[in-house]
């Protein structure tokens, strides 16, 4: 009888071993550095195609691990990092939404860097039956402009400068037939036909939603006004160490292969 019990007990030892072994991951290959791990990305409208090719590669290789992006005008954005103050890194269309939240205190301010550029371009139907040659051209009297809200995505507000600094605001904002929320409306109010010409980032010249139905007119560089990308992560993160793997890939030689393949002008990193 005693042995029996002997062999009764060590049956239940082993099974209680085994049952911790999974538990714990060591029989299953899990770790718990890779389960269930989720970071979230406030990211201006405009970087979607780039972002979601970086994020499908971040989760590849980093299995267990999810990247949250939400995209929106970088105004937008800026309020939700604000008021919700929930985002592990903040990726912002205009460089001046990062300083903004740098000053409020949003932004661990040594993790920022410097992404990409991001350079203004007139986009007018393709063939370009309007003739338009420049930013003055936007101001003729059968021409039918869309435009970024000031208020809204970064390019409306870089829009609105660029207009004032070549004098030409009084002319062109008669023919503004609607100001949009995010970048990615004004190549759909183009490609439809809504509108004649717009003021997009030329990296959007890559998205194949304008292939073939859109042609660019440069604006020179005197009359321009280039931006920056950045990336930081937010104090409000929940995991730091992760957040800053993300960053660190999408400012990898790696990642700015990316950045470059949607258009973008990646910035030096050295």
């Amino acid at each position: 009888m005693e042995s029996k019990n002997i062999a009764i007990i060590a049956i239940v030892a082993i099974v209680i071993i085994v049952v911790g072994l999974y538990a714990s991951g060591m029989l299953t290959g899990a770790t718990s550095t890779s389960e269930n791990k989720t970071i979230t990305i406030l990211a201006g409208a405009g970087t979607i195609k780039a972002m979601n090719e970086l994020k499908a590669n971040f989760e590849e290789d980093n299995p267990g691990v999810t990247v949250d992006i939400r995209y929106g005008g970088s105004s937008e954005l800026f309020g939700i990092l604000e008021t919700q103050k929930d985002a592990d890194l903040f990726i912002p269309g205009d460089i001046k939404y990062m300083n903004e939240s740098m000053n409020k205190g949003y932004i661990i301010n040594d993790t920022v860097k410097n992404v990409t550029k991001h350079i203004p371009i007139i986009a007018v139907q393709e063939g370009n039956p309007k003739n338009i040659t420049g930013l003055a051209d936007l101001g003729k009297s059968d021409v039918k402009v869309v435009l970024g809200d000031p208020q809204g995505p970064a390019i409306g507000s870089t829009s609105e400068k660029i207009l004032n600094k070549t004098n030409l605001t009084d002319n062109v904002t008669p023919n503004v037939v609607t100001y949009t929320t995010t970048v990615n409306q004004l190549l759909t109010y183009l490609v439809t036909g809504q509108a004649d010409a717009t003021i997009i980032w030329a990296d959007m010249t890559t998205w194949s939603e304008g292939q073939g139905k859109i042609t660019t007119v440069e604006i020179p560089k005197d009359q321009n006004i280039i931006k920056t990308i950045p990336i930081g992560v937010t104090v409000y993160t929940q995991d730091q160490d992760l957040a800053m793997k993300f960053e660190d890939y999408a400012t990898s030689d790696e990642g700015l292969k990316i950045w470059e393949k949607w258009g973008f002008e990646p910035v030096n990193q050295s």
